[in-house]
């Protein structure tokens, strides 16, 4: 059997709609892309939005926090026994510690328990303490015993202190930075002595990570057997 073309039939026309439909799926899939751009700036300006929106928060919260402690740590910063600066309460190695040890003297343990009050005020239901101690640059003279067993045996100390004057082990933490992050150059005796320091910070923390406490915190501090810090 064979089949008779059509005279009367046009190729043209079916290229011409073959055309027209890859025009339109081009068309829709430009459109789409657009759109799909579009969302995604908004979604992104909207995101900006909300970080700014969080910091912004988290600066007020901050401000007033540093408001509260100011106003709870006015006798001991009038006393001039703690600093605070950008947050954090900082306390001299020399008012809490004796030479060469890392174990509080009676006048450290009256400081810690002066200022515990004011800090137990200014935390939140999610707040945690984080205790720094640091050091100078002056190496110790052991050689199982440096600069960061110091200033960790330090803040140890110091959270344990705080622990029994009432806050809870799981909210609070010691850490030891040794002579790593110094305010200032190790250059003079001053500057030295400025360094070998402990800094007591409030830091949000999520309820989520707070599952266990940190063990730093109950471990035993050694007493130091070093060089004059």
């Amino acid at each position: 059997m064979r089949f008779r073309r059509d005279e009367n039939s046009n190729p043209w026309i079916s290229f011409t709609d073959l055309g027209i439909a890859l025009v339109s799926l081009f068309i829709l899939a430009f459109v789409a892309m657009a759109t799909l751009k579009e969302q995604k700036a908004e979604d992104l300006t909207r995101t900006e939005e909300e970080v700014l929106s969080c910091q912004e928060e988290m600066r007020k919260i901050a401000s007033e926090r540093n408001a509260l402690l100011s106003k709870s740590l006015q006798t001991s910063i009038e006393a001039g026994l703690v600093v605070l600066e950008d947050g954090k309460v900082q306390i001299q190695a020399s008012f809490l510690f004796p030479i060469n040890g890392a174990s509080l003297t009676e006048d450290g343990i009256k400081v810690i328990k002066g200022i515990s009050k004011g800090l137990l005020e200014a935390m939140d239901s999610t707040d945690v303490i984080m205790v720094s101690g640091f050091t100078d640059d002056t190496p110790v003279k052991s050689d199982f015993y440096t600069n960061w067993n110091l200033s960790t045996d330090r803040a140890v100390n110091v959270v344990r202190l705080l622990i029994a004057e009432g806050f809870p082990a799981e909210r609070i933490f010691a850490a030891g930075f040794g002579e790593h992050q110094p305010k200032y150059p190790n250059d003079t005796e001053e500057h030295r002595r400025l360094n070998r320091r402990v800094e007591i910070g409030i830091t949000p923390l999520q309820t989520a990570t707070l599952r266990e406490p940190v063990q730093a915190a109950t471990q035993p501090a050694t007493e130091a057997t070093t060089e004059a810090k």
